[in-house]
């Protein structure tokens, strides 16, 4: 009970975004369908992880080793923290719902229906999205030493991205694309459908929700890069801004296609 209360602490903003995520979700799909695709999600990353950080491993991120550094301060699942798998589901709710938003779209109609050009075009920005977030995260949480994050991890052979490989971004998406995947596949008839006993009707907070919570993520990774003194990867955080700004300005006009 100690290690959990140190876990919720000590990793209080990973927790605080999974919430948020968690709640847009459950309010386009209700509880239960939402809960299903976080477990799914963590499954997912939390294999792919694995996979990649075990002496010889290199698929889908590339090889890197975890640190037990952070062991009396956090729940460790096996030679993993547990909370370094809880982001991709929010960071997926994140993504898609802001592409969504750009084309006009819900979460739910993003989730839902045939898998058309548009929803191609949406999954495809999405993903974009989704790895162009990470190049903002993987490049402070490898410094983590010099923040509260902690040196949990690194990669032995380098990376050019400020220390990142260039198989790490190229493993979030192919991790992306087996959440969306997994989160569209037919749900079993024991499930209530998602059109039934919504707790919350469709609003402001549906449609921006998941842009509040990209950008918190986003600016509170940056943040971080500025506060170590990391001009040139604070900077190249600006940029990777304004390309997710782009594409989700031409995710409007697809739409309107």
């Amino acid at each position: 009970m100690n290690l959990l209360m140190s876990t919720f602490s000590f990793r209080w903003y990973v927790f605080f975004f999974w919430g948020v995520g968690f709640v847009l979700l459950l309010r386009q799909t209700g509880w239960l369908k939402a809960l299903i695709r976080f477990v799914l999600a963590y499954l997912i990353a939390y294999t792919c992880e694995d996979i990649s950080s075990l002496p010889g491993g290199w698929f889908p991120f590339g090889h890197y080793t975890y640190l037990a550094t952070t062991r009396e301060q956090e729940i460790w699942i096996g030679h993993l923290p547990l909370m370094d798998s809880l982001s991709f589901a929010f960071l997926m709710v994140a993504s898609l719902g802001t592409m969504a938003m750009f084309q006009g779209r819900s979460l739910r109609e993003a989730l839902t229906g045939p898998f058309d050009r548009v929803k191609a075009d949406l999954w495809t920005r999405t993903l974009i999205g989704f790895v162009l977030v990470d190049v903002v995260i993987d490049p402070v949480s490898l410094r983590g030493n010099r923040w509260f994050l902690g040196q949990i991890y690194y990669y032995p052979d380098g990376g050019f991205y400020f220390g990142v490989p260039i198989a790490n971004f190229a493993g979030w998406a192919i991790v992306g694309a087996l959440i969306l995947i997994a989160w569209t596949l037919p749900f079993p008839r024991i499930v209530p459908s998602p059109e039934k006993n919504l707790p919350f009707s469709y609003g402001p907070i549906d449609r921006w929700g998941p842009v509040f919570l990209y950008s918190s993520v986003f600016f509170f990774n940056m943040s971080i890069a500025f506060y170590l003194g990391e001009w040139k990867l604070g900077l190249a955080d600006v940029c990777v801004g304004l390309l997710v700004i782009l594409g989700g300005v031409c995710c409007r006009g697809v739409r309107k296609a």
